[in-house]
């Protein structure tokens, strides 16, 4: 009796064990993403250099980056918005609001003062941005009612 007993929790003891243990690897390992904000390396924010996101296919969209520290490299997940902030991605900006439509060019801009700089590119201090002016949306309340 007293055998059995101590084999019955041994017996549960060691499933317990494993089971702690696949559930540890299985949070851990995260389905394959990396974690954007770090290296996989326990390196210091100063001893970790991170290199530009280079796009999978055409000039925008999802990517890759180099992470480098001491003698270890390693890609991380990235992503390049596909719209007119492609060049200043890594750079967090406040922009102030859209300015008037410029007539000549047909474009409306606005300047940003330099939030945070994101995996340590060299970011401008302000930014001014440009896109072009939307035409006049129409109003619906401009239609005759029958």
């Amino acid at each position: 009796m007293m055998r059995s007993l101590f084999s019955v929790t041994l017996l549960l003891l060691v499933v317990l064990t494993l089971s702690a243990d696949a559930n540890r690897r299985v949070k851990s390992h995260k389905g394959g993403k990396h974690d954007k904000s770090r290296p996989a390396s326990e390196c210091s924010p100063t001893e970790t250099q991170y290199g530009k996101c280079v796009p999978e296919h055409g000039d925008c969209g999802d990517g890759l980056r180099e992470v480098t520290c001491k003698d270890r490299t390693n890609k991380i997940q990235c992503k390049i918005p596909c719209n007119w902030k492609k060049d200043i991605s890594d750079c967090k900006y406040k922009f102030g609001p859209w300015g008037s439509c410029d007539a000549a060019t047909n474009t409306k801009s606005r300047s940003g003062t330099l939030k945070k700089a994101l995996f340590n590119a060299e970011c401008q201090a302000t930014v001014r941005v440009s896109k072009p002016c939307s035409p006049r949306a129409k109003n619906g309340r401009d239609k005759k009612l029958n």
